[in-house]
């Protein structure tokens, strides 16, 4: 059975761009509210204004630092006091990643990475279970390198594989209480993460054709596909500690 949308609060972190954004949009398009949350406050103004033109739903943005423990308790209240409403559907989607074997990668990569892309996600999860209804739900975006290795990749494999445990121990935690704990693991995405942080030199057609190579169905995933994925994870109530790949059959093989 699925879950009614309309009228709910979603949180959406790294959402000015890709995925984030597309979320947003979606669900927003659906009658849902919408806290874009970020580090970039003009970026996040421009996409709030951006969406308020596509959809009459209640949209608001608040900037800072989501590594920090105490922005995962301001932007609760901040949704408390903006919508007069607690959050009903976090969306944890920010992340970041470091292409570098283990051998090279520095303590402040390694810190850095695991600070956007574990502690982010736990501190904001872990006030969003403390205040969230029945029937709400936390979608993780992770990554198909949180289930199978990736040479050169090592940081960014570890701090996906460690979203996936936390995926799957809050499900059970929280399933008592009707909320749903899921993730999303996409391949290569259409999105601004494949292309950052490449080597010197490597052209955009490269990266794409290197990936393409791997993916059996031939094309990268877009972020709206991304996006219809955790909107299935978060408005299906029976569906929870799951690890949805969209990879195009990458993780079958």
């Amino acid at each position: 059975m699925s879950k009614t949308i309309e009228s709910k609060l979603v949180m959406i972190s790294g959402a000015a761009a890709g995925v984030g954004y597309e979320c947003a949009s979606l669900f927003s398009s659906r009658g849902a509210k919408v806290l874009l949350l970020g580090r970039d406050n003009a970026r996040l103004q421009a996409a709030c204004s951006k969406l308020g033109k596509l959809s009459g739903a209640p949209l608001g943005y608040l900037a800072g630092d989501i590594c920090r423990p105490a922005f995962a308790r301001e932007a609760f209240e901040f949704a408390a006091q903006n919508f007069n409403s607690a959050v009903d559907i976090l969306v944890n989607n920010a992340g970041a990643i470091v292409r570098s074997d283990a051998t090279d990668t520095s303590d402040e990569e390694w810190r850095e990475l695991m600070a956007v892309n574990v502690d982010a996600v736990f501190y904001l999860s872990r006030a969003a279970a403390q205040q969230m209804p029945e029937d709400g739900a936390i979608i993780n975006v992770s990554s198909t390198c949180g289930q199978v290795g990736a040479a050169g990749l090592a940081a960014y494999c570890a701090s996906k594989g460690a979203v996936n445990q936390l995926t799957r121990a809050m499900a059970l935690e929280l399933a008592p209480r009707k909320i749903s704990v899921s993730a999303v693991a996409p391949g290569a995405i259409q999105s601004p993460m494949l292309y950052s942080r490449q080597p010197k030199g490597i052209t955009s057609a490269q990266i794409e054709a290197d990936n393409l190579a791997q993916i059996p169905v031939g094309e990268l995933a877009t972020p709206q596909e991304v996006a219809r994925a955790v909107f299935f994870l978060a408005t299906e109530r029976h569906v929870t500690g799951t690890i949805l790949a969209i990879d195009g059959g990458y993780t079958a093989r």
